[in-house]
């Protein structure tokens, strides 16, 4: 098999590598100059003609009134809202209404990412003892750069471990694994939860993809009790334990707002009401400092839609959570006997599966005119890629199930 179409993707690949882009970049590059080309390295939800969803038609009405109402040039936020607003995430997120004054909420520039960094900086301000983030094997790649701004060592640790590394910051996925989709049991999250009370730490919970380890049983059992069953895994066990905790929440791949970018949000949980005080303090001081006390008009837009149309946003919601359940079952179905087969167990879910890749699977995936991200001798595959086209489906599987394990 000549594969001399593979191969000089491969080579084009490899020039953009040296020319210092990125895993993500150069799938992006390579897949738009082929007019043939199907982009599985995209971290957006597709439909199935391999076209982003649209974009959430709640936020786009909220956010063109109000840009309209911003024609006077004087800052704004949604200060007096914050407490409203609180309850409206919480309430989203399944947590008990018992818990609730034991949280407190920021919202912050830039999204998830945003989130995550200023969880980060909260958990190093209130210990300054802290000289490490540490992360889980695998885990999403945007890590290793918040630890380097942040001036402070990165560490990897296990997929399935527990983060007890002295003067280390945990950062957990609070959902299926960015990249690999890993879905962490029960029994380790909880394990997780009690050696963080047990050593006083403070942890930050990465909660990038809300209900998403659970949308296959969607149809069955309902919206609702998808996120309640995500709150009970990824989030009552720390809870339940009293550990103190930064739940950074991206509102993106909920809503589908990629091309929006509103807040991210940042959820305080202090059971001690001396200690909260202390890390609500510092939290703002961070936001101040961020230069999101005054929001742009999309965060003020989504801080509206979220307490006075919630029920509108839950259902976009549900229906990423719908394509990204449509998706996995058409892989679980092509992928029976096959070296990748695992990868739709109950074991892992959501956007992205990672699986090791042979040493030519580059070539050989190309010349299908397919575009996963290829890194650290694996091969990123973005599940809602997969095709409506059932012939063409049949063939992008049998690619990957060739080349990767």
């Amino acid at each position: 098999m000549a594969l001399e179409f593979g191969q000089s993707v491969f080579e084009h690949a490899q020039r953009l590598q040296e020319e210092g882009r990125d895993a993500n970049q150069i799938a992006k590059i390579l897949c738009e100059k082929d007019q043939q080309g199907h982009n599985y390295g995209i971290g957006i939800v597709l439909d199935g003609e391999g076209r982003a969803m649209a974009s959430s038609s709640t936020l786009l009405e909220y956010a063109t009134k109000e840009v309209q109402e911003s024609t006077i040039g004087d800052y704004k936020n949604s200060n007096a809202q914050l407490e409203t607003l609180k309850e409206a995430v919480l309430s989203w997120q399944q947590v008990p209404k018992e818990c609730w004054s034991k949280f407190k909420l920021g919202l912050v520039s830039d999204a998830g990412t945003g989130a995550v960094k200023t969880a980060v900086e909260l958990g190093l301000m209130q210990n300054p003892a802290l000289n490490t983030l540490g992360v889980e094997a695998l885990g999403w790649p945007a890590y290793k750069a918040i630890a380097k701004v942040a001036r402070v060592q990165f560490a990897e640790f296990a997929q399935d471990g527990i983060i007890d590394q002295e003067n280390t910051l945990p950062i957990y996925q609070a959902g299926p694994m960015n990249t690999t989709g890993m879905v962490r049991s029960a029994e380790v999250i909880k394990q997780r939860a009690k050696v963080a009370a047990d050593k006083g730490q403070f942890v930050v919970l990465d909660r990038a993809y809300s209900g998403f380890e659970f949308a296959r049983e969607l149809a069955d059992k309902g919206y609702q009790s998808v996120m309640a069953q995500s709150y009970d895994l990824q989030i009552r066990p720390f809870v339940e334990q009293g550990v103190p905790f930064c739940l950074a929440i991206s509102p993106t791949k909920a809503f589908i707002t990629f091309a929006l970018r509103p807040c991210g949000l940042v959820l305080l949980f202090c059971p001690d009401e001396q200690e909260q005080k202390g890390a609500v303090l510092t939290l703002n001081t961070i936001i101040r400092a961020r230069g999101s006390s005054f929001e742009h008009p999309i965060t003020r837009a989504f801080a509206k839609a979220m307490i006075n149309d919630g029920a509108r946003l839950h259902a976009e919601h549900e229906q990423a959570l719908a394509r990204v359940a449509e998706a996995e079952a058409v892989w679980q179905e092509l992928v029976k006997g096959t070296a990748i087969e695992y990868l739709y167990s109950s074991d892992y879910a959501g956007l992205f599966r990672n699986p090791q890749a042979k040493d030519d699977a580059a070539v050989h995936i190309y010349e299908q005119h397919i575009y996963p991200v290829f890194a650290s001798n694996r091969c990123r595959q973005n599940v809602t890629g997969i095709p409506a086209d059932r012939a063409l489906a049949e063939r992008h599987v049998k690619a990957f199930a060739e080349q990767c394990f």
